[in-house]
């Protein structure tokens, strides 16, 4: 369940603006160098390891070690 700001930014740039730019490009909407398409993948496979990542327990539960 998304409960935090940055879990939602990660699921949207996930699946809505990365691959939104692929298929621009794709299409012929958007013109990209290669380096460019390269460092959106690299973006892509690290933002899925970010949202599937294994939780501290004090991010699961909510609370704060101060």
């Amino acid at each position: 369940m998304i409960k935090k700001f940055r879990d939602l930014l990660a699921l949207i740039i996930l699946v809505a603006v990365i691959p939104g730019l692929w298929i621009a490009t794709g299409r012929g909407y958007l013109t990209l160098p290669g380096e460019v398409i390269g460092a959106t993948i690299m973006a892509w496979g690290l933002l899925l390891q970010f949202y599937f990542r294994k939780r501290p327990m004090e991010e699961k539960t909510g609370e704060s070690s101060k």
